[in-house]
Parts: structure tokens; C-alpha cells; sequence
């Protein structure tokens, strides 16, 4: 059981007037490389039943890095920390720079008694794939063009991992990428046009049991579970952020109800793992930090939902 795990605040991010529906952390504003902050994140994400943190990674020796060996060095037995991987969606990258950085990954941190493994083998999540660019920095035009993608990413997994020693978990509503890729996660299981779209769990799981049959390899199902999404405020201009444009919009959390929905559209497809989305994404409205408005119960009924999972039979293989 992982969580998205957000390593970039300022004391004065919650004044931008960027962040969710005016809530603030409940211990109050922080700043992401205070080395007491991490260790009561990870206190809080244990209390909450979490095994490990998915810390959203740009590149090798900025703040996302420095911090992500701050949660790996701090965490106990028992807890753990990968990476979202996001070099390739950086202003000015290439494909040389995403084979550099993944490398520095694998020789830097992976060897961490802290990083996550399942089985042994280390676990690397990825998301916004479309968005990988050639040698000369240009990428795709649209994540339809899944052909020109995988291409690149075959390319990245031959001079970084050509056996495949890592779990390498891609993010969308693409199967194709099983080809390269060891798993499949969803990031964003609800929209402004389609409410409710975490309810096709199923679905997204079928796909990768279907692609584990065809090829005979072990394909990692990876569902997500999300307390709630409010991004309202991160329409305005001066809150640019390297997201993909979308529509914002808001979700009710319904007293905690709405959490529950996902976790109840999760659970009967017997995940080989779930992601929580998020621990602290506070642009988004994600979170489950104890804030202002909700105090500590989302970390309470997360406790519950992960004590439930952790109950249920695994999956078949």
C-alpha cells in the first residue's frame, strides 16, 4: 500500500491561493525539506496503515531528489519509498537525460534497504507517458500516439534495464505499454466530464490480466484509491504547473463516503498493490494529511480501508 508523496512546499504555498479549497495543513504550512516534516509525514502514513511513500521525482541533485533520499534514509523497517518518475516531462528534456536520470535511479537508490521491492526486484512507477521525448527534446503530439511513445520508451528500458531486473509501472488508460512495462496504475480515476469514472477499476484490471496471459509474463495490476479532488483554485493564471491543461473541478467528499466508493470499486479486483492518491497533494485536493477542515479522519479511515485489504484473499495467478 502506497501513497503519492508531494516533496516541493514553501512555508508560502498556502498563500498563492493555488491550493485546494482554502484548507491548510492541520500542523500548518511546512517546508518539504525540513527533515522534522518528512519524519511526521512518515509517521502519519504508518498510522494510516501505509507501507511506503511514491515520491513525485524531477531529476537528479533538485530539491525532489535530495528529498526523496530524506524519506529513503529516515523510514523505518517496515516502510519504504520509490519514485513517481517525471524527468521526461521537464521543459528542455530529452531522451539522453531520461536514460541519465533513470540511471542515476538505479545506482543510486535502488541498493537503499528502504526502496521498494516487491519480490525482490525494485519497483519504479511512471506517469505521463505520451510525454517522452526523442533526442532532440520533441515529444508526441497527443497521448494517442501510443506507437511513437513505446518506441522511445523501448529504446530508455534496452539501455537502462534491458532484463528486466526492476518492476517498471506505467500510468494511463493505454494497455499497450504492457509491452514494455511490468504494470499498469491509473492516476486520475475521476474527471470534470465523466464523475465516478473510478467505478471501471474492473475493467482496467481485466486489461492487465489479459495482457499477462498473452505474453506469460507477470504483469502488475495496480489500483487507486483517492479521498477526494478539488483543483478549482489552480485554473488561475498564475498558478501554471507542469500538469496536462484539463478541466478543474471538485468532488464532494461526502463525510468520507466518496474515499470509500473507490476503495469499494478497488477491492474485488484484487490489486497486486494500491496506490493512494495522495498523501499530500494539496493543488489537487487529494490529500489525506491531517488538515484544517478534516483533521486527522482520513488518515484514520485509511487505517481501516488497508486493514481490509491487507485481510482479503491475493489475487490468483
Amino acid at each position: 500500500m502506497l501513497a503519492n508523496y508531494f516533496p516541493w512546499y514553501d512555508p508560502g504555498t498556502w498563500e498563492t491561493g493555488c491550493t485546494s479549497g482554502g484548507d491548510i495543513p492541520r500542523d500548518g504550512p511546512y517546508q518539504s525539506d525540513d527533515p522534522a516534516v518528512i519524519a511526521r509525514h512518515i509517521e502519519q502514513a504508518r498510522a494510516a496503515g501505509l507501507d511506503g511513500f511514491a515520491v513525485h521525482w524531477f531529476a537528479p541533485g533538485d530539491r525532489t531528489d535530495t528529498n526523496f533520499s530524506q524519506v529513503l534514509n529516515q523510514s523505518p523497517e517496515g516502510f519504504s519509498a520509490t519514485v513517481t518518475f517525471l524527468y521526461h516531462i521537464l521543459p528542455g528534456a530529452n531522451q539522453a537525460g531520461v536514460v541519465e536520470a533513470l540511471s542515476h535511479i538505479a545506482t543510486n537508490y535502488t541498493g537503499h534497504p528502504r526502496f521498494t521491492r516487491l519480490g525482490g526486484k525494485p519497483v519504479i512507477m511512471f506517469s505521463d507517458m505520451y510525454r517522452i521525448p526523442n533526442a532532440d527534446g520533441v515529444r508526441p503530439s497527443s497521448d494517442q500516439d501510443v506507437s511513437t511513445a513505446l518506441a522511445r520508451w523501448a529504446e530508455v528500458r534496452q539501455a537502462v534495464d534491458p532484463n528486466h531486473t526492476m518492476w517498471w509501472v506505467a500510468e494511463g488508460l493505454k494497455p499497450d505499454y504492457l509491452s514494455i512495462f511490468d504494470g499498469l496504475y491509473i492516476y486520475k480515476i475521476d474527471h470534470a466530464c465523466c464523475p465516478a469514472t473510478f467505478e471501471k477499476a474492473p475493467r482496467w484490471a481485466e486489461w492487465v490480466r489479459a495482457w499477462e496471459q498473452q505474453t506469460g509474463a507477470t504483469k502488475l495490476w495496480v489500483g487507486t484509491v483517492m479521498a477526494g479532488w478539488n483543483d478549482l483554485n489552480s485554473a488561475q493564471a498564475h498558478c501554471a504547473d507542469l500538469r496536462v491543461s484539463s478541466e478543474p473541478f471538485a468532488r464532494d467528499r461526502l463525510g468520507g463516503d466518496y474515499y470509500a466508493q473507490t476503495w469499494r470499486a478497488v477491492l474485488p479486483t484484487r490489486p497486486d498493490f494500491i496506490l493512494l492518491h495522495s498523501f499530500n497533494e494539496w493543488v489537487e485536493g487529494s490529500y489525506i494529511e491531517p488538515s484544517q477542515y478534516f483533521g486527522d479522519s482520513y488518515i484514520q479511515q485509511t487505517a481501516v480501508w488497508v486493514q481490509q485489504f491487507k485481510t482479503q484473499q491475493p489475487a490468483s495467478r
